[in-house]
């Protein structure tokens, strides 16, 4: 087991990480316009290269969520968890790649917990 995690809080983490999670949604965003874009432009595609390339897309797209799940924590390990586990919901790379959340992060302890919860709250 990995050892104990401590969060970093304090109003300029917080901006940081609600910053670069916004900067990230945004990328994956505009992949998948891009994506649509290009199959819009090339219609005489068969079913099984769109297929392709929208697996590949996810699959990207979800190491780069996993990554930043794993470098900011927090609130977005537990989206990541909840999002893990919705298998039929979500494309099949994104569940492949977020499923690893549910144990391969450090504990923390409760009082750790708590704390960073209520500094990210401003309590």
């Amino acid at each position: 087991m990995q050892t104990e995690w401590k969060a970093k809080t304090g109003k300029l983490s917080l901006l940081n990480r609600s910053v670069k999670t916004l900067l990230l949604a945004r990328k994956i965003s505009k992949s998948i316009q891009k994506l649509e874009k290009e199959l819009a432009e090339t219609p005489g595609l068969d079913e099984e290269d769109v297929k392709a390339r929208w697996t590949e897309l996810h699959r990207q797209n979800a190491r780069l969520a996993h990554r930043h799940i794993l470098k900011y924590r927090g609130f977005l390990t537990k989206v990541g968890q909840a999002a893990s586990i919705k298998a039929g919901e979500l494309p099949k790379p994104w569940v492949e790649e977020l499923k690893g959340l549910q144990d391969e992060l450090p504990v923390s302890n409760f009082k750790e917990v708590r704390q960073t919860v209520r500094a990210d709250l401003g309590k």
